[in-house]
């Protein structure tokens, strides 16, 4: 198996994951077809692999997309995974159990888990002062300082900075701060789509039938960043659970996300009284915006592939001459 990128010569970077394809990060594979490709990270092309060493490499992959890929996104014709430390294009749908939205679960764990970190070290520290002191240090004891800290050097102070007038007074808002994001409403977009915020106006007081009013990509950056900010210290692996059957329950991300946003409740008061849900909406926020973003990727990557499959089959069979070629082939298909 080749080393560089046969079109820019650039070494491939190795992985850890394939035994019988050692170098590159990216790679193609259609298990139908018994095609095989390393794209390359530098010019992006794909390098389609010699046909007589593709079966033990597409037999991997198979097995590892299977078993412990992560799906990113998908259309009828192609699939972004993450397996591992490889990156994967899979042609053909992938039937896979965990979905997308399992990776903000282990960023909400991860975050637990720093929290819990910061304050055993708050814990120490005041215990060491104490001694120090006589005891002084003991009246710190249970106020928390690390984690506000913490908080604010990730977030600042300032949640969204705009242009925004009051419905029914038109009093201007410029900026919000975090503290202010437990007064706002979530609600339905235009047509029933996404979800739009409003806050209740300082001057009038109003707020589900007046006040500020934000849509589209700014409410959902908006919102993003309140739930990041108000669930800084994660959440347990059984609430995560929760949350997704949550999800699950209700048949897709934007199912669900609808069905929240008709109850037009206010961010505090699903934090205080619906925290799972809380958990949900973020989960679901994260994995709409990603969404937006894999899409076009995977809009790039089928062309590209329906490019290197006519390329593919006219080297597969007409250039290249290996004995007892339609044999291999139909030997992959029926192991794949």
């Amino acid at each position: 198996m080749f080393t560089r990128c046969l079109f820019c010569h650039v070494p491939l970077a190795e992985n850890q994951s394939l035994q019988h394809l050692r170098h590159g990060r990216k790679v193609a594979f259609d298990p139908a077809r018994g095609r095989l490709w390393v794209v390359c990270a530098a010019c992006a092309r794909w390098n389609l692999a010699p046909i007589e060493e593709r079966w033990e490499v597409l037999e991997e992959l198979e097995r590892l997309t299977t078993d412990g890929a992560r799906l990113l996104a998908q259309t009828d014709n192609v699939a972004l995974l993450r397996a591992e430390d490889l990156e994967v294009v899979r042609v053909g749908r992938a039937q896979l159990a965990e979905e997308a939205w399992w990776r903000y679960g282990r960023e909400l764990v991860r975050r637990r888990k720093q929290s819990y970190l910061l304050q055993g070290v708050e814990v120490v520290a005041g215990i060491a002062t104490a001694v120090a002191t006589g005891g002084v240090g003991l009246m710190w004891y249970g106020r928390s300082v690390l984690v506000p800290v913490a908080r604010w050097y990730r977030f600042g102070r300032v949640a969204w900075r705009g242009e925004s007038r009051c419905e029914r007074c038109g009093a201007r808002l410029g900026e919000m701060k975090f503290s202010e994001t437990r007064r706002l409403v979530v609600g339905p977009g235009e047509e029933g789509e996404g979800v739009a915020l409003r806050l209740g106006c300082a001057r009038c007081g109003r707020d589900r039938e007046g006040g500020h009013r934000l849509e589209g990509a700014a409410a959902e950056h908006l919102l993003r960043r309140a739930l990041a900010y108000h669930h800084f210290h994660g959440a347990s692996e059984k609430r995560i659970r929760e949350a997704t059957d949550v999800i699950e329950g209700a048949g897709s991300v934007e199912a669900w996300t609808r069905r929240l946003a008709e109850r037009r409740l206010k961010l505090g008061v699903l934090e205080d009284t619906h925290r799972t849900q809380a958990v949900a909406l973020e989960i679901a926020a994260n994995d709409q915006a990603e969404r937006v973003l894999l899409e076009l990727e995977l809009a790039e990557l089928e062309r590209r592939w329906r490019e290197e499959e006519e390329i593919a089959a006219i080297v597969d069979r007409e250039l290249t001459f290996v004995p007892g070629l339609e044999r291999l082939l139909g030997r992959a298909r029926n192991t794949l």
